[in-house]
């Protein structure tokens, strides 16, 4: 049976579905569980673990909300908007501060999709 690197979800096809949607539109990404407290990230693809300076290992379980990404450029309004996505049942766009592993600063836009 082939591995997944990643997952920490049971096998399921939707998932499968969405990872290979947006791994060939070059995104960089992150799933997570709505189901579980704090809904902890089930799977983010190589391009985050790029673009955040984080190990898979290092990213899989955290909270979606990113928390260990926040530093001291990151504005309280963008959190604030970021924790009201996660509410809201809609697609939404967000602009925030986000630093890498390295304490370097940049700027992100994440889109939020709601899958039920």
């Amino acid at each position: 049976m082939p591995v997944r690197r990643g997952h920490v979800a049971p096998q399921n096809t939707f998932l499968g579905l969405i990872i290979r949607k947006f791994e060939g539109q070059n995104k960089n990404f992150i799933i997570a569980n709505a189901r579980v407290q704090s809904c902890a990230i089930i799977y983010c693809n190589d391009g985050f673990c790029e673009m955040t300076g984080f190990s898979r290992p290092d990213v899989i379980q955290r909270p979606c909300m990113c928390d260990f990404l926040h530093g001291e450029r990151t504005k309280r309004h963008s959190i604030a908007q970021v924790a009201q996505a996660l509410l809201g049942s809609e697609e939404r766009k967000v602009e925030i501060t986000y630093h890498r592993k390295d304490g370097e600063s940049h700027q992100f836009c994440l889109i939020f999709r709601i899958c039920e």
